[in-house]
Order: C-alpha cells, then sequence, then structure tokens
C-alpha cells in the first residue's frame, strides 16, 4: 500500500518529491493560491485555510479515516499547523515548542538568553520612547523588526534622528509590540542543516549578501570561509538547535560573523527560501525536500556526515525600476549559458512594480554553478543585469476596484501591489523606463496605508493556528 502523505502550504515541489517517493499526497492549499494546473494535478487537494485552528481538528478526522504516514511543510506560515499536526498525530517532524520559538523572535531570544546561547541585546517595544530607551542603553544604529514574519519584511535600522519615524511606520502597520536588537556587525552567512533523531548534520553553509532594507539579494555555496571561523558557526548552529529542541528535519539558520564571534540571527525548522534548496542540490547533490519527505516517512538512513562539495552554485536577484511593466528581455540569452542552472522572472507584465522592501518585492533572479564560489557568484551576478525590466509609468491614481496581482515568489506569501510614482522617462522612450540588476531605484511608491496594513497581518505569523505570543498583545 502506498504511504500517504499530506503536504502543507504553496510549494509544488514538495508534492513533487512525495509522487517521486511513490506516495499518495493529500496537498492542503489556501483556495485563492491554487493555480488552474494545481487543481488538476493528481493529487487530492483540500482547499482550506491551513493556518486555522479547525484545520487541525479536521486533519485529524481525516487520519482517524485514511491516516496518514507523514505531514510535511516547508513554508513559514505552515510550520504551526505542521507541528500541531505531528503532535497530535504521533508523527515525525517538529512539534509545537520548536515551532513557535522559530516563528516568535521574543521567545527565540529569551530561550537563547536562557541557554546562555549567542548573546544578544534584545528587548520589546511599543513606543518612540522604548526605541530611544533601547538606543540609550545599547548604542545606536540598532535593529527593530516585527515580532513574528517572515522574508525581511519590516526589519529596519534605527538611528537618533529616525525614532518617530519608525515607530509611527509601526503603528501604521497595526504593530503594537516590535523586536529591538542590537546591530550585529561583520558579514552574515546561513548554515543549512538536517536532524535525524536528534543528530544534527550540516549539509552546507552559505554567503549571503544584502541590499536595500535587509532584503537579500544573492546566496554563495559553499561560504568562503577559514576553518576556524566555520568551526565556531557550526558549533552555535547546533546549540540553537538544540536549544529550540529541534529533533527531526530540515533547518535554515542564519548567522552573524561579529568581532566578538557569531550570533544567531534568527532560525527556520525549514529549509531555507530562495531557491537555497537548489543550490544545496547542484553544490551538494542533497535534495532538501526529497529528505524531508523520505526522511518523515522512515524510508531513508540518516546521512553519516556533511557531504562533500561537488561544485559551487549562487543565485542572484535582479532588480527593476519602478512604474508599470511592460517588457521583460533577457532571459532566452541568459538561459543559453550553459553555467546558468535557472532564469525565473517573478513579476507579470502589467504589475505595478515598487522600490524592494521585502522579499516579495524582487523582480526575478539567476541561479549559476561555477568551479569556485566567487566565479558562481559572478557569472549570477551578470546573468541577472542581462535581465531588462522596461516599464512605463503609471497613472497617478489606483482605482479603488482595481485588481490586486499576486507575483508569487519562492517561498514568500502574497506581495502586494503598490502604486509607485513616476519614474524618469530615458531613451527607452517617453514615459518609459528600462532596467536591469544594475539600474538605479526611481523614487518610492505613494503610501498606501490599507495596503501595507493588509501585508503586515498576511506576514504575522502570529495569527495562525496554535500561536501564543510571549509579548501578551494582538495586533488587530
Amino acid at each position: 500500500m502506498k504511504p500517504r502523505v499530506l503536504v502543507l502550504g504553496d510549494q509544488q515541489t514538495m508534492v513533487d518529491a512525495a509522487v517521486k517517493l511513490g506516495a499518495e499526497v493529500w496537498w492542503a492549499q489556501r483556495p485563492e493560491r491554487v493555480r488552474a494546473e494545481e487543481a488538476a494535478a493528481p493529487v487530492v487537494t483540500l482547499l482550506t485555510d491551513y493556518t486555522d485552528p479547525a484545520f487541525v481538528d479536521l486533519v485529524a478526522h481525516l487520519h482517524a479515516l485514511r491516516p496518514f504516514d507523514a505531514v510535511v511543510s516547508i513554508q513559514e506560515h505552515a510550520l504551526l499547523s505542521l507541528a500541531a499536526l505531528n503532535e497530535r498525530l504521533g508523527l515525525r517532524g517538529p512539534h509545537r515548542e520548536t515551532a513557535r520559538l522559530v516563528t516568535d523572535k521574543w521567545a527565540m531570544r529569551a530561550r537563547l538568553a536562557e541557554r546562555g546561547v549567542s548573546p544578544v541585546a534584545a528587548a520589546l517595544g511599543r513606543t518612540a520612547d522604548d526605541l530611544r530607551a533601547f538606543g540609550a542603553e545599547h548604542g545606536f544604529p540598532f535593529i527593530a523588526k516585527p515580532v513574528a514574519a517572515t522574508g525581511s519584511f519590516g526589519v529596519v535600522l534605527v538611528d537618533p534622528h529616525g525614532v518617530d519615524a519608525v515607530a509611527g511606520g509601526f503603528t501604521g502597520t497595526g504593530v503594537s509590540a516590535f523586536l529591538m536588537e542590537e546591530h550585529l556587525d561583520g558579514p552574515e552567512i546561513s548554515v543549512e542543516t538536517f536532524t535525524f533523531a536528534g543528530r544534527h548534520v550540516v549539509l552546507a553553509l552559505t554567503d549571503k549578501s544584502t541590499g536595500h532594507g535587509f532584503v537579500e539579494s544573492g546566496h554563495t555555496m559553499p561560504a568562503t570561509l577559514d576553518e576556524a571561523v566555520r568551526a565556531e558557526a557550526v558549533e552555535v548552529v547546533g546549540a540553537f538547535l538544540d536549544a529550540v529542541g529541534l529533533t527531526d528535519g530540515p533547518s535554515h539558520v542564519e548567522v552573524k560573523l561579529t568581532s566578538a564571534g557569531p550570533r544567531i540571527v534568527e532560525g527556520h525548522c525549514r529549509r531555507g527560501g530562495d531557491r537555497i534548496n537548489e543550490l544545496v542540490r547542484l553544490a551538494y547533490g542533497v535534495d532538501m525536500e526529497e529528505l524531508t519527505v523520505a526522511w518523515a516517512l522512515d524510508r531513508t538512513e540518516p546521512l553519516a556526515g556533511p557531504p562533500q562539495a561537488l561544485r559551487a552554485s549562487a543565485i542572484a536577484f535582479a532588480e527593476a525600476p519602478c512604474g508599470e511593466l511592460t517588457a521583460v528581455t533577457g532571459e532566452t540569452e541568459v538561459l543559453a549559458d550553459p553555467d546558468v542552472a535557472e532564469v525565473r522572472v517573478l513579476h507579470e507584465v502589467g504589475r505595478l512594480i515598487g522600490p524592494v522592501r521585502w522579499s516579495g518585492d524582487r523582480a526575478g533572479y539567476v541561479i549559476a554553478t561555477g568551479t569556485t564560489p566567487a566565479h558562481a557568484a559572478a557569472k549570477a551576478v551578470a546573468s541577472a543585469a542581462r535581465l531588462v525590466f522596461t516599464v512605463a509609468a503609471p497613472s497617478d491614481a489606483l482605482p479603488s476596484d482595481a485588481p490586486q496581482q499576486d507575483a508569487r515568489q519562492p517561498d514568500a506569501p502574497p506581495s502586494d501591489t503598490r502604486l509607485p510614482t513616476p519614474p524618469q522617462a530615458t531613451a527607452a522612450g517617453p514615459g518609459t523606463a528600462t532596467g536591469t540588476a544594475t539600474a538605479t531605484a526611481t523614487p518610492g511608491p505613494a503610501p498606501h496605508p490599507a495596503a501595507d496594513r493588509d501585508l503586515s497581518r498576511e506576514n504575522d505569523l502570529s495569527r495562525h493556528v496554535g500561536y501564543e505570543r510571549t509579548d501578551g498583545v494582538c495586533d488587530d
């Protein structure tokens, strides 16, 4: 009899991994997120909100009739439901406390402080006075961000002159409490790990590059580190995973290599976003999604140790000027390069493009391989620069009944559509602008408080099943 697997969330690749392993696949999807081709896929599709507490009861009833052998997901918004089901059904994977700790950044900081792991000054704030007090005690600049969000959403660097604007920004998007953290110096990496019955095996270390507003602009693996720094990073990540209680499954932990040693930025009990799974597969021959399903079904043996690198891999995100997208060129030429593994444009023609304020705003990406990390990264960046986004100045107003366009990013919730201010006309023609990955950003969008508030709510994981916020508030 085929094993039965329930996949939660908007990731066709996880469904493909389960089908490849010969499983009978059930797929829980939000109705508004299902594409026509997905609805016709050879799986049982549950059109429901998997973040609703009633969803756990529904699956428990289904399990009593037709038991599931595994429940899997690699999407942040599904982790709380995944953990609740693992505990209720007695299945292998992350459990409630782990999911709570990695989705609640304040709870995570409190647990690490309790265990003496990766000391970072942090506090909860609600007002501009709280921001000033934290800066006075720990120094400016420092980081402020939502307690429960993803995709670099809402992360800001606070300086003494921007306190009121930061506080007003959080209030305007409906965030009544936010996390304040000391600013960590040094480069950032991520550590991709898989845990087998409590034993953590590092699969890859990833160099990260960021652009404006702490949004990631690229990733390269293997990370270029000396052995001592690598060992320290691996050690602190292992301590982090032990502290949050991860016993089974993938993880993605972000680390700053500071002058005082490696410090945890945050971690997740899933594989990393931004196509990091594809980078791991290309560089090390390990597919973390297939491994997640196989381990949950008890159909694979634990890895004995870290895999050896086969080659280097990198992803670079393309930029686009603000305006209404009218055309994208360069994809075919870029993909013809034998070192390029994947090219994707993330905005459809007709979309209104604003500045990149979180991961869901990025315009496209290129994945490349190389004999060295530097070679792979240079190829990805140069290839992304060959993607040309042509935009036209939008009208001065967006009709209130205009449809919202959903340009879904890898591993991210829906992005909103913001009305940008008209870009400067260029040689591409009157009222148009052409941009590549090296384009200078045009002026930002006009304020849309309702859209920003909706996006904030979409990113707030504390609204999901089983979440108990440690700050004791409910943002509404």
